[in-house]
């Protein structure tokens, strides 16, 4: 019998529709159960509660999608990672999508591998800017952004500037403006939503902070 050996994949994929309302949680528990409707052999941890050797990178906040976002696995024996894309996709529900599939030799979990992210944002005006464009620039020229952002271990006070590496306007449609906001990624690092709170404070709250629809597009890996 040929013995089997393990090997590390790299999904790239999408999540959108009705599965933007699930928690980070929920999304790795429909992926597992997804690879095991397709028959993918994938690798446990060893120890008295084994669990897939699966690692996603950094959450998203429930409510947002995504076109960008990877998790590695291990699975076991000879795997084409086309076929398991295309396996995969087979067995996941409508607003989750493999798009990409690749072999990595890497020991290093993927939450240590992200260093920045890129973000669209679309935010509805309550009332009228001149400007915006201006706006943000005048916004990033600050030489501090402090926001209270809060933890499950509580709240404490940062500085968005040491997180935000690009944050521009996109496109304006009436009320609606698109925005792109680039972050860099680490521990406990914000959101794109905390940006945009922080905008909307510096303007004298014109957006409704309510309505806001984020989009991850890419994870950007070291």
């Amino acid at each position: 019998m040929k013995e089997l050996y393990a090997l590390k994949l790299r999904a790239k994929f999408k999540k959108d529709g009705d599965l933007k309302y699930i928690s980070h949680l929920d999304l790795m528990r429909t992926i597992e159960r997804a690879m095991r409707r397709a028959q993918i052999k994938f690798s446990l941890s060893k120890g008295f509660n084994p669990h897939p050797l699966i690692s996603f990178g950094p959450a998203l906040s429930m409510g947002a999608t995504t076109h960008g976002d990877y998790f590695d696995v291990v699975v076991e024996g000879e795997i084409d990672p086309k076929r398991f894309k295309d396996d995969l996709n087979k067995a996941l529900p409508d607003g989750l999508e493999i798009i990409d599939c690749y072999i990595v030799d890497d020991k290093d979990l993927l939450s240590n591998k992200v260093k920045e992210a890129e973000y669209t944002v679309d935010v509805y005006l309550m009332s009228r800017v001149t400007n915006l464009a201006f706006e943000i620039t005048r916004f990033l020229g600050r030489s501090e952004i402090f926001i209270e952002k809060e933890s499950k271990s509580g709240s404490k006070v940062i500085d968005l500037k040491n997180y935000i590496l690009d944050l521009k306007m996109l496109d304006s449609k009436g009320s609606k403006i698109t925005l792109y906001v680039k972050l860099k990624i680490s521990e406990g690092s914000p959101g794109p939503i905390y940006v945009i709170k922080a905008l909307d404070d510096f303007l004298g709250h014109v957006f409704d902070v309510e309505r806001v629809l984020v989009d991850r597009r890419n994870l950007i890996l070291n």
